[in-house]
């Protein structure tokens, strides 16, 4: 019996273990896709995240936006560095602060990034209808704004 056959056969799939059976299998669609070009999975929230509010943000809004402790974030942002998507550069407002921003070639790697995903969200979401759907992101919306409540 295969992992799909296995799936098939519950009823219903508890919500954690559904949501983390997604990330994963999201996880190894990016890993497949991006082969070949440097950049692993994790790495992706970071480029996706600095191109938005390229050049306004330190290792310190990302430590806080990603839940994750600085020395993880400036190991990262160290990688990508070395890799050429991100340039830091010293904020000219504050000495101190160092402002982060997307290469050329971390720009091109966020496009290719932005049109995989909407390629897996179609995916992912052709077996619901348009009002599924919006409910579902609807619903997925309050939770994670819940999920923030209850920690703070």
């Amino acid at each position: 019996m295969d992992l799909l056959e296995i799936f098939e056969n519950f009823d219903t799939v508890p919500a954690f273990p559904a949501l983390n059976m997604i990330i994963k299998w999201h996880t190894k669609f990016f890993e497949d896709k991006l082969e070949g070009t440097n950049v692993n999975p994790s790495e992706l929230p970071y480029i996706i995240r600095i191109g938005e509010q390229n050049g306004e943000l330190t290792q310190k809004d990302l430590s806080n936006l990603f839940l994750v402790s600085e020395p993880v974030v400036a190991r990262t942002l160290k990688n990508l560095e070395k890799k050429g998507f991100i340039i830091r550069s010293i904020d000219q407002k504050n000495k101190t602060r160092r402002l982060i921003s997307l290469s050329s070639k971390g720009f091109e790697i966020r496009e290719k990034t932005l049109h995989l995903e909407e390629d897996w969200c179609n995916s992912l979401f052709k077996v619901l209808s348009e009002d599924e759907k919006r409910k579902f992101n609807e619903i997925l919306g309050i939770l994670a704004i819940e999920s923030v409540r209850n920690y703070y």
